[in-house]
């Protein structure tokens, strides 16, 4: 007996543990082989290639294994059920030859033929999965994926399935992850994949490393490869050896800089013309103006791109554990706005929401032609845009109605002034810090007047957007008005680092907005006067400043 086989792994240096892990795992794979040797001569000889070509591809193969007694006693069992076969009719031993030919090929053809296992899919995941099979077989022209959802949803679960038999069944392909930041990759999806590989049993045929962050597939080299968005500039020289990058997938996309972070990785990952896919896979944050909201809302109805979204209450309770089931039971009755973004996966704002008064619905033209007058509104841009809006307030009622709207980027003030032509009988209120621009629309034959701004103690910017607030409702259509409707919708307080929010109202994105309320200049001019009148306490200075004329 060998002493040293009595020490204590913990008494042994870390050099010492490696060598002998190095080695065990050396025999480990020799002791695999060597189970297959057998399956695979048989294979050989019943093709008709036991001569020395099949010789030399045993060696190559098997190297020493081939030199082995054992091999040379299985070989010799070979030739004799195999003479048994041919020359005594011997149908047990022809059964038994069959039996290993089938073994053989099995595993030959195991990888070629692999498929996700149907323990790892879900309902939500199931068409997705059909579609992307037909993506691989140049049946379906898409190349994006989107996949979202709440908490425990098992995205990642799939995705890290579906990469493993990518792999298994195209020998060229290679698959990348991604994250915004490096730092994040092993503790997510590095153990996500190496968890999935294992519970598949096929850990044996991986090898990971952690520099560089890859799992490289022993038989063919194929690799799965973790990189972080931060250093972009390293990306765009990365080359494979061979093959071609078949899944491109971006985890937690909406902690990225924004799309424009994630179409330079593609551009440096997916130039093959084989069917390849991008595939972003994120849990929506709460506010509708996140990037990757936005993105996904505009890609709805691309026929290039799949939007999937998935839920919780659809995976088996052992796979998340009853707890977590509870849990979200309990949010649900006690927290239903955090349960509908956390495990829903629902956009529900992040409750700093500017205009909760809004209705977005259809205004009918019957609706339009019972307006008696309208108010109409310019907002001066080009770099930002510029946004016409025509609406009418029922005092009455309190609600006000946007009708229509024109809004352009990058548009030239003439070019604009032919747009909203059909106006020139109507006053129209405009931004006033534009004087240049409104000469120019009078001298085209237009009604312009700039919009009176500094009043309120020069706070009447502010008390514009609160009457716009206080209204008992503001009425759009997202048909009639688009871009305004989608601003209203959108438009929310700045959340402050300490979780609270920022008393100020926006000052980007609101052109739609601005016009809206210049439109209504006077009338919320009026409100205010009236409201000081009401006052005891009048700040006559803000009097003076309600009363100067335009």
């Amino acid at each position: 007996m060998n002493e040293k086989n009595l020490i204590p792994n913990s008494e042994r240096t870390p050099s010492e543990r490696r060598e002998i892990a190095k080695k065990g795992g050396i025999k480990s794979g020799e002791a695999r082989r060597k189970k297959r040797n057998t399956a695979q001569l048989i294979n050989a000889m019943l093709s008709a290639k036991v001569n020395a070509e099949n010789e030399q591809m045993l060696k190559e193969q098997y190297g020493e294994a081939f030199d082995d007694a054992e091999v040379d006693i299985n070989a010799l069992c070979v030739a004799g059920l195999i003479n048994k076969t041919v020359k005594d009719g011997d149908t047990k031993a022809f059964e038994c030859l069959q039996s290993y030919q089938s073994k053989a090929e099995a595993t030959e053809n195991a990888d070629a033929r692999y498929s996700l296992p149907i323990t790892d899919v879900t309902v939500d995941f199931v068409e997705l999965y059909r579609s992307i099979h037909k993506v691989w077989e140049n049946k379906l022209n898409v190349r994006e994926i989107i996949l979202k959802g709440g908490r425990g949803s098992i995205k990642s679960n799939f995705i890290a399935a579906l990469v493993e038999e990518t792999i298994y069944n195209d020998p060229q392909a290679h698959c990348v992850f991604t994250r915004r930041y490096k730092t994040d990759l092993r503790g997510s999806v590095y153990n996500q994949f190496m968890k999935t590989v294992i519970r598949h049993g096929k850990i044996d045929d991986w090898e990971f490393t952690s520099s560089p962050l890859v799992a490289r597939y022993k038989k063919t080299g194929q690799m799965v490869i973790f990189v972080g968005a931060d250093k972009p500039i390293s990306l765009k020289s990365y080359n494979l050896s061979f093959g071609y990058v078949k899944l491109l997938i971006h985890e937690e996309c909406d902690e990225m800089a924004g799309v424009e972070q994630m179409d330079n990785i593609e551009d440096t990952f997916l130039r093959s013309d084989t069917p390849a896919l991008d595939v972003k896979i994120f849990n929506p944050p709460k506010s509708a103006n996140n990037f990757m909201n936005e993105y996904t809302a505009s890609k709805e109805n691309d026929p290039q791109t799949i939007v999937c979204h998935s839920y919780y209450y659809n995976v088996p309770i052992e796979w998340l554990g009853k707890r977590f089931f509870e849990r979200a039971e309990w949010f649900k009755e006690n927290k239903p706005k955090y349960y509908a973004n956390n495990y829903l996966g629902e956009v529900t704002g992040t409750g700093g929401a500017i205009f909760e008064n809004l209705e977005v619905r259809e205004i009918t033209d019957n609706e339009v032609n019972a307006m008696p007058y309208f108010y109409h509104g310019l907002d001066f841009g080009y770099e930002h845009p510029q946004a016409f809006v025509k609406c009418y307030y029922d005092r009455d009622t309190d609600v006000l109605y946007a009708v229509e709207e024109e809004y352009s980027k990058r548009c030239k003030n003439s070019t604009f002034a032919r747009k909203i032509a059909k106006y020139k009988n109507v006053e129209i209120i405009a931004d006033s810090a534009r004087p240049d621009n409104i000469s120019e629309m009078n001298d085209w034959g237009f009604d312009v007047i700039g919009a009176v701004k500094r009043w309120g103690a020069n706070k009447g910017r502010d008390y514009c957007w609160e009457w716009l607030r206080q209204c008992n409702k503001i009425v759009v259509d997202r048909n009639r008005t688009p871009h305004l409707a989608e601003e209203l919708t959108k438009l929310e307080f700045e959340l402050l680092k300490d979780c609270t929010f920022s008393s100020s109202y926006p000052t980007l994105n609101e052109d739609c907005t601005m016009a809206l309320i210049y439109s209504l200049n006077r009338i919320i001019r009026e409100s205010r006067r009236e409201d000081l009148y009401e006052d005891e306490n009048i700040d006559y200075e803000e009097e003076d400043d309600i009363n100067d004329e335009y």
